[in-house]
């Protein structure tokens, strides 16, 4: 069989260049749409990693990876990164009302509920990235307030992780700051201890008094 060329044999290279040019992108593209789908396969989905744990007063360090998909910092697009950040409680109470938002969902402690205020200071080098953030306060049986499973706020708090009125969802220059969030609880229920996550697998935990 004779394979019809040009003089200089460069027939086939000239009618498959096009492809040849784009043919690493889509190796590069199969490869990031394969590691996403490794994340979604493998990556646990609930907070079973505790990383760390602190006494009462004490600061307890969160240290996790993340898959960053670029949306705060495009030059990390598509790898992984390590989170570190310091917590410490410097109080937890129980809050007559509840902090005034635009987007709240409801506007009083509903009937059967109490309302804790949490007051944190965090530590964290500038920049970091503090994106689903989390406060979640554990009674005695276990159960778990707090968890924004589905992302929902109904409270229209925003980021329990930044300081009150922030519209960043990075640490801020500052390095260490303080916190305020509301977390409802069924009437009845007094927390023992506070969890910080920012989403599955990883959080710390801090006793309470």
């Amino acid at each position: 069989m004779t394979v019809s060329t040009d003089r200089n044999g460069r027939g086939w290279w000239r009618r498959n260049g096009v492809w040849l040019a784009v043919l690493p992108l889509l190796i590069a593209a199969a490869a990031a749409a394969w590691s996403f789908r490794l994340v979604n396969l493998w990556w646990p989905t609930e907070l079973v990693d505790e990383v760390d744990r602190a006494d009462v007063g004490e600061t307890a360090r969160f240290v996790g990876e993340y898959y960053d998909l670029g949306l705060v910092d495009p030059g990390l697009a598509n790898t992984w990164v390590t989170r570190e950040v310091d917590v410490r409680v410097l109080d937890v109470r129980t809050a007559e009302g509840l902090p005034r938002s635009v987007v709240a969902q409801i506007d009083r402690v509903p009937d059967g509920s109490t309302a804790w205020r949490v007051e944190l200071e965090l530590t964290a080098e500038p920049g970091t990235d503090l994106g689903s953030c989390q406060v979640i306060l554990l009674t005695a049986d276990g159960t778990r307030y707090g968890e924004r499973g589905t992302g929902s706020d109904p409270l229209g708090q925003g980021n329990p992780c930044m300081p009150p009125d922030s519209l960043d969802s990075v640490a801020p220059e500052d390095g260490t700051w303080q916190t305020s969030t509301v977390v409802l609880t069924r009437a009845g229920d007094t927390p023992d201890e506070v969890w910080l996550s920012f989403g599955s697998p990883h959080y710390v935990t801090l006793d309470l008094p």
